[in-house]
This record gives C-alpha cells, sequence and structure tokens, in this order.
C-alpha cells in the first residue's frame, strides 16, 4: 500500500528507483533505509567540505548538517517515487542545499567521463558513501535510482556510476590478481557485500557487485580460486583488498581411510614375518668388491 503525503510539506525532492525490486510500487524496507541513509550522509560530507569543514571524528556543525537536513514525506508507485522535502522546522541557508546538491550532480557527471580523476569535495568518506548507495545496484535488485528537482535530473545511480566509483576508490597501487585459497566470512548486506579468502600466506579481504552474490554464497567454505582487481599496500605485494570480478570454486580431493587407500593399492596384511624378509643380493664377497671398486680403493690394499 503507496503511503501520500498529507500535504503540510510540499516535495522539494523525487528520488525514484527501478527495478524488479520495485515492481507493484513496492520498494523494500532495507532499501529504503540505505538509499534514505546514504543520500543524507551523502549530502552532510559535501556541505561540510564545501564550506572548509572536516569530516573526521567528532561533533559536526550543527548549522551546517541542518541546513541539508532532509525529510521523507510520501511515497507514491510509479515504480517507487520517494518524495523528499527540507525539513520546514528550522530556519537554513537553502543555499548550503544547493551546492551540496551541485557538487553531487557535477562530481557523479565528473566520474562517468574520468574514473580516474577524483571529483571536488569527493574524498574517502564521499566516495564510501557512493559505494554504499551504488552497492544495491544489480538486474535483479534495483536498476536505476534518480534523484530530481522538480523537472531537473541532479543525478543518477546505475550501473555504469557503481562501477566507476569501484575503480576511483581503488589506491594507486592496482593491479590485476588471482588467489587462491578457502572462503569464509561472508558478509551479504547490499551495501556492503565483502567475504575473505584465507589463502596460505595469510586472510584477503574481498568486495564484490551483487551479481556474484549467489556466487560467493554457493562457494562459502569452500576452496576457490578469485579474479580481480587488488589495492595493494604502500610495499606493493600485501593486498588491502580484492575487488572480485570472478570466482571458482576448485574441486579438492576427498579424504580416505588407511583402509581405503590400501585397498587401491592391493596391499594386504602381513601374515608372517617371513614376508619381510627381501631378495637375495647374492655372494656377499662379490658385493663388497663392488662397493671397494666404486670407492676407488685398491684391491690389494
Amino acid at each position: 500500500m503507496a503511503m501520500i503525503s498529507d500535504g503540510s510539506q510540499v516535495a522539494d525532492l523525487t528520488l525514484r528507483a527501478v527495478g524488479p525490486a520495485t515492481e507493484g510500487g513496492r520498494l523494500p524496507l532495507a532499501e529504503l533505509s540505505r538509499l534514505a541513509s546514504g543520500l543524507q550522509a551523502t549530502l552532510e560530507l559535501l556541505a561540510l567540505s564545501i564550506a572548509g569543514k572536516t569530516t573526521g571524528v567528532g561533533r559536526r556543525p550543527r548549522e551546517i548538517v541542518d541546513a541539508v537536513r532532509l525529510d521523507f514525506v510520501g511515497f507514491r508507485a510509479g515504480s517507487a517515487v520517494l518524495d523528499i522535502a527540507r525539513t520546514g522546522q528550522l530556519q537554513i541557508d537553502e543555499g548550503v542545499l544547493e551546492q551540496a546538491l551541485t557538487a553531487l550532480e557535477e562530481g557523479t557527471n565528473s566520474l562517468r567521463e574520468q574514473p580516474d580523476v577524483r571529483p571536488p569535495h569527493f574524498g574517502p568518506q564521499v566516495l564510501n558513501q557512493l559505494r554504499s548507495l551504488t552497492g544495491g545496484i544489480s538486474t535483479s535488485n534495483v536498476t536505476r535510482i534518480e534523484l530530481r528537482q522538480a523537472d531537473r535530473s541532479r543525478f543518477v545511480i546505475d550501473d555504469a556510476l557503481h562501477k566507476a566509483v569501484r575503480r576511483t576508490s581503488f589506491e594507486k597501487i592496482a593491479q590485476e590478481s588471482t588467489v587462491v585459497g578457502r572462503l569464509h566470512m561472508g558478509d551479504f548486506s547490499p551495501a556492503t557485500l565483502r567475504c575473505r579468502v584465507d589463502t596460505y600466506a595469510g586472510s584477503i579481504l574481498c568486495d564484490f557487485d551483487s551479481d556474484l552474490r549467489n556466487a560467493v554464497l554457493d562457494a562459502m567454505d569452500q576452496m576457490v580460486m578469485a579474479d580481480g582487481i587488488a589495492e595493494l599496500e604502500p610495499n606493493g605485494v600485501t593486498i588491502h583488498i580484492l575487488h572480485l570480478s570472478n570466482l571458482r570454486r576448485i574441486d579438492t580431493a576427498e579424504p580416505k581411510s588407511l583402509e581405503s587407500l590400501a585397498q587401491a593399492q592391493g596391499i594386504t596384511p602381513v601374515s608372517s614375518v617371513e614376508e619381510l624378509r627381501g631378495e637375495s643380493i647374492g655372494d656377499m664377497s662379490d658385493f663388497l668388491a663392488a662397493l671397494r671398486s666404486a670407492r676407488g680403493e685398491d684391491e690389494g690394499e
């Protein structure tokens, strides 16, 4: 059942989600929470960066956070359309929100064209939020998310942006890598999608797209060969994180008992000590003479 705004506030923005998860004008609560929190956090980080404020741990300036605070005011069918409005109870500077929206719009457009160049104000925290926002994009979930203001599209989340964000957030040292090990510790939350591969040299943290979710789930606790782009530590050797592009299970030998191994090799229990006696080596004097000759000893010594 769709919730409709009571009309007390006029929606400034609309967030439209398209894909199989929105069929029938529905949207999973987990997806709604991820989209709403991710958008709000991204706008706050951009506003703080524009104002020259730190985005680290600690209390953030209330006037900036309040200026970009948004309320969910309604839900409409048509895939899934969320009506969003500025918080109406606060005396705020609307210019701050517009600047943050502009930075988001221009930055995401720039990422599509130049994934290797970080746009202004797109620090690691903003990129992490965008990675979370794009994490649920898949052919089986949500394929496209668009933020509109009146008749204007402010930014679009789709597979192209998802790939651009993943590429942009790589460290300077990155390379194609393949690791072999046992797959453990899967986190299948759409905003996370991570796992761990335990190799002979240590554990490697991996992340992956929604399209690989089932493959990772099916291979849990199995030996796997994992391919992808590895972000390396400054030493150029240790893998910081592996961004999976392919995962294959490796067939391993089934453990067998000593009885089954003996049967396969035709080995039977010993019934007599005589069976342990070796073959005769012939005359011992001939053997010793051959041994001395091999050592280069003179037989006359």
